[in-house]
């Protein structure tokens, strides 16, 4: 089975039609992802080529990757220069700013960062949206503690549930919980891109995009059709997740997604001796993620048990770290 090391070798195999050295030397191509599927996507940025050389390029790559093992190749392509103001919040009708809020591995709180941060932001007045874009492992509606199933308009447009003060959407109250979605990554994709244009959303100041762990196709389609207005890295002080959440940054930065924070969830915990433990280390000071820890949230029980229940936790230390989070965001975007 094909690895990143293969694609590697098959982009540097191809010289750049213009810029001195292959593709890879270049920089035309960035945000590459290799999936276990035998699945491989980029962004290739087309600025200083005409149409037909940068289609011929496509061809190129696809050929090329598929010689080196990969059964399927998704290229998107980009003519927004390096120094280009970048668009935000345009693509979805009556959204004024969307937010990513990724991680690079799964089991540090990303859902629960997300749902706590939607409903921070709802408390400062705003009109808030969550879609919960983890299409194979929906947990949002779990957190919120939602049972409906969302409808469709008579004109197939869908229609968010109304939970906690919130609008949401997401695999979760569309399809069968208790049945897997088998789908490979372009339908993910594009399954996440429909519910966020195809939605009736209203008008919201924000919608926050509860993303699936790693980097892969979704993350691809957000910041090249939907333009968020910036993402939200969560991981934990662990030295393994921490490595996965610096990756997770360096993408959204080539993507030309601002990164506005790194998020440092179950960062010791409280005993009721009063001592504090940390059962997932000490990050350093100086944790090398690439952008700036914004808040650094403990591991409480009492944040499990709500969320089991499906009542999440609106005060207490967690809901002040993200009310900080919600300030600075804010301000980042002009709410």
């Amino acid at each position: 089975m094909p690895g990143r090391d293969a694609a590697e070798r098959a982009l540097q195999a191809i010289e750049d039609p213009v810029r001195p050295g292959n593709l890879l030397e270049s920089g035309r191509v960035s945000g590459l992802v290799v999936r276990d599927e035998q699945a491989a996507g980029l962004v290739l940025a087309v600025d200083d080529l005409a149409k037909a050389a940068a289609q011929a390029l496509e061809g190129r790559i696809d050929r090329a990757l598929k010689l080196a093992g990969f059964t399927s190749v998704r290229v998107i392509q980009t003519a927004e220069r390096g120094d280009a103001p970048r668009p935000q919040g345009a693509t979805v009708p009556g959204v004024r700013h969307i937010i990513g809020v990724g991680a690079g591995k799964g089991g540090v709180g990303k859902s629960t960062v997300a749902v706590g941060l939607a409903l921070a932001l709802k408390r400062r007045g705003l009109k808030v949206g969550l879609l919960d874009a983890d299409i194979q492992g929906p947990s949002a509606h779990i957190l919120l503690g939602i049972r409906e199933r969302a409808r469709a308009t008579a004109d197939k447009r869908l229609i968010p549930l109304e939970c906690h003060g919130l609008k949401m959407l997401g695999m979760g109250v569309m399809a069968d919980p208790d049945k897997a979605v088998a789908w490979r990554g372009p339908m993910v994709a594009g399954a996440m891109v429909q519910m966020a244009t195809v939605a009736d959303w209203g008008e919201l100041d924000v919608l926050v995009v509860d993303l699936p762990p790693g980097t892969g196709d979704i993350h691809l389609s957000l910041a090249q059709k939907l333009t968020p207005s910036g993402a939200l890295v969560v991981t934990t002080p662990q030295a393994l997740a921490r490595a996965d959440a610096r990756r997770a940054v360096a993408f959204f930065e080539q993507l030309k997604v601002p990164v506005l924070g790194v998020v440092m969830n179950m960062a010791g915990m409280v005993m009721p001796d009063g001592q504090v433990v940390h059962p997932f280390g000490e990050a350093p000071a100086d944790a090398g993620l690439g952008a700036d820890t914004i808040a650094s949230l403990p591991l409480d029980p009492a944040v499990v048990a709500a969320s089991d229940a499906g009542t999440p936790i609106e005060t207490g230390s967690i809901a002040a770290g993200l009310d900080t989070v919600a300030a600075r965001i804010a301000t980042q975007l002009t709410l």
